[in-house]
């Protein structure tokens, strides 16, 4: 049996075809796409905040540590900032030219978590002690007197530090001088 196809049951040729996609379904994917990232986005939420918190209470465990490790070693600690930065410094004794021994502030070097911490970019500290704001152009001479001080009797000096991105974020540190520690946002 031999079927013959009807005129009406035959395609054009191919060239009569349109090819590809019309702008309004263009559009739709776009939107589609435009809705996902954005749900997304706000999923995932504002980390620099969640940053900011944990920098401070890296520094609040590492303060911890210190004030352990002066109490342990009768060696008196401090600690030095920078704008976006903090160093562990132990007292220490060198003979001056006159020969004579003398206590200067040195950094604690090769120690892997007393080591010196740097902030990521955009962040930037703000420290306040006994209410006045600390500049921080003195970390730059030669001979430093840290900060924050870790005595060997567990004590520290009070401080409050804020860490902030300068936008809309601030975090604040409160520490006294038995070592207790508080973190809360400020705005």
């Amino acid at each position: 049996m031999i079927y013959k196809s009807s005129q009406s049951a035959k395609q054009p040729p191919a060239a009569n075809y349109n090819v590809g996609f019309s702008l309004l379904e263009l559009l739709v994917v776009i939107i589609i796409i435009g809705i996902s990232v954005l749900a997304v986005t706000w999923a995932l939420g504002d980390n620099q905040a969640e940053r900011m918190s944990h920098k401070s209470r890296q520094l609040a465990a590492l303060i911890d540590l210190s004030r352990e490790q002066a109490v342990f070693n009768s060696q008196e600690l401090g600690l030095l900032f920078t704008k976006d930065s903090y160093s562990f410094y132990k007292l220490g004794t060198v003979i001056d030219k006159d020969k004579k021994e003398k206590s200067v502030w040195q950094p604690i070097a090769g120690d892997r978590i007393l080591t010196e911490r740097t902030l990521p970019d955009g962040l930037e500290y703000e420290l306040y002690l006994e209410g006045t704001k600390v500049t921080f152009a003195a970390s730059k001479l030669k001979e430093v007197t840290p900060h924050v001080f870790i005595l060997s009797d567990g004590s520290v000096s009070p401080f409050e530090l804020i860490i902030t991105d300068k936008i809309d974020h601030k975090i604040m540190m409160t520490m006294t001088e038995n070592g207790e520690n508080g973190i809360e946002a400020v705005n």
